[in-house]
């Protein structure tokens, strides 16, 4: 058997990124950027008022006599127009915020810091307002390229596009993106005992919750999942399915790749392709296979529905993120404090299904009850695996452990 760390390396470093795409600005989020994305005008592109207020010359909003300056307001202008009126001295002129700023103003008072001196003249020509404090140049005034300069790279390619990065793609007027494509992943159970989940159960069988479960996990992971439903027990079924699934860019199974006379995964997998290797150190989830059919890799998960839940985690979704261009495919590790302890003293390493939560400073983890790999209960409340180091390790209770947090962002695999 090989350790998790060499396993998940000699699959990653069979997988490549797939190949380029455009698509349209609103289909992009969770993909990944292609190329770099670089500014060809400035963000703000125009000088424009930060707050709805008035347009002067700073020198103009100093007090006299000790009384407030006092200005002849010479019009108006509104977000998405420019003025046609010149600010001089002894003038301001109204304005909305995004509005350009007028030219001869350099700065901009906010509407609470004036009054009105005469509300029943019209604004254009007669009105008057009085400054209530003195400003200083470029007061609430967003700069041109303020934001992002022209020639400027604002993204780069890798990125992984989130709400953020559609927010400043429409600002630069990307309509269509450069990305990496999703994976087409396709997703096939095995087994003379697998019904489907609308059919009523019979002596002997289970329903296909695996399919169910992988294609879940494969959608939450930004790819294209494909069930094409069970392989049954025979070398000529598992041919056929294969036959479906080399058309996709990966093929996750479940079942199969143990050591009984029926698990016949590994055997097609021989004949049709190659075998990388089909046992991992690790528990639940010995049974794990990697190998190609033709070109395409195939992950072969255990059949027990936690095993297979666990090994997804641990390598499916690193692979198809990094089909997709991600750069950070893994999930992290943090130290945790068990409580309980975990009383495990096996050879293979433990991936302990676990709810993590922060207490007084420091995160303390709860298993989840019973850790049998059929148990899929189990799964409900965890966000995080406990791991018990192989070599007949055990946590004491209090003890501190390594966990693996799922529902943290994924981080880069260190090198």
């Amino acid at each position: 058997m090989i350790s998790v760390e060499e396993a998940r390396t000699r699959i990653l470093k069979h997988i490549t990124s797939l190949p380029t795409i455009s698509v349209p600005l609103s289909e992009a989020i969770g993909l990944v950027l292609a190329r770099d994305v670089i500014a060809q005008e400035n963000i703000p592109p125009f000088a424009n008022s930060a707050m709805d207020g008035f347009a002067l010359k700073s020198q103009d909003s100093r007090p006299h006599e000790g009384k407030p300056a006092r200005l002849r307001i010479i019009g108006e202008v509104a977000a998405g127009y420019v003025a046609q009126q010149v600010v001089i001295p002894g003038t301001a002129l109204r304005i909305m915020t995004g509005a350009p700023v007028p030219e001869g103003a350099d700065t901009v008072i906010q509407v609470e810091l004036t009054q009105s001196v005469s509300s029943s003249e019209p604004r254009t020509q007669e009105a008057q307002v009085d400054i209530l404090s003195e400003v200083a140049p470029g007061n609430n005034i967003r700069l041109a390229g303020e934001d992002m300069q022209r020639g400027q790279t604002v993204l780069t390619a890798g990125t992984e596009i989130g709400p953020w990065e559609i927010g400043i793609l429409a600002t630069l007027g990307w309509a269509t993106v450069p990305v990496i494509r999703r994976a087409r992943v396709a997703i096939l159970g095995t087994g003379d005992e697998i019904i489907d989940v609308d059919q009523p159960l019979q002596p002997g069988k289970i329903r296909n919750s695996n399919s169910y479960l992988i294609e879940a996990a494969v959608r939450r992971a930004g790819a294209e999942p494909i069930r094409l439903g069970v392989a049954r027990d025979t070398l000529a079924s598992l041919h056929e399915k294969f036959l479906q699934a080399v058309t996709c860019d990966l093929i996750i199974t479940s079942g199969g790749v143990s050591v009984g006379d029926f698990d016949l995964v590994k055997q097609v997998l021989t004949e049709e392709g190659q075998m990388e290797f089909w046992r991992i150190n690790m528990r639940p989830g010995k049974p794990v296979a990697f190998g190609h059919i033709g070109s395409v890799p195939l992950i072969g998960l255990p059949g027990n529905p936690v095993s297979t839940a666990v090994t997804f985690e641990l390598f499916a979704r690193p692979v198809i993120r990094k089909m997709q261009g991600q750069q950070r495919i893994i999930k992290p590790q943090a130290p945790v404090i068990v409580e309980q302890g975990i009383p495990d003293r096996a050879s293979r390493r433990h991936y302990v299904r676990a709810h993590v939560e922060w207490q007084q400073g420091q995160l303390v983890a709860h298993p989840t009850g019973n850790q049998g790999s059929h148990i899929m209960t189990s799964l409900r409340n965890a966000n995080a695996l406990v791991i018990v180091p192989e070599n007949g390790e055990s946590i004491p209770p209090g003890g501190t452990a390594m966990a693996i947090m799922l529902d943290w962002p994924e981080v880069e695999l260190a090198q």
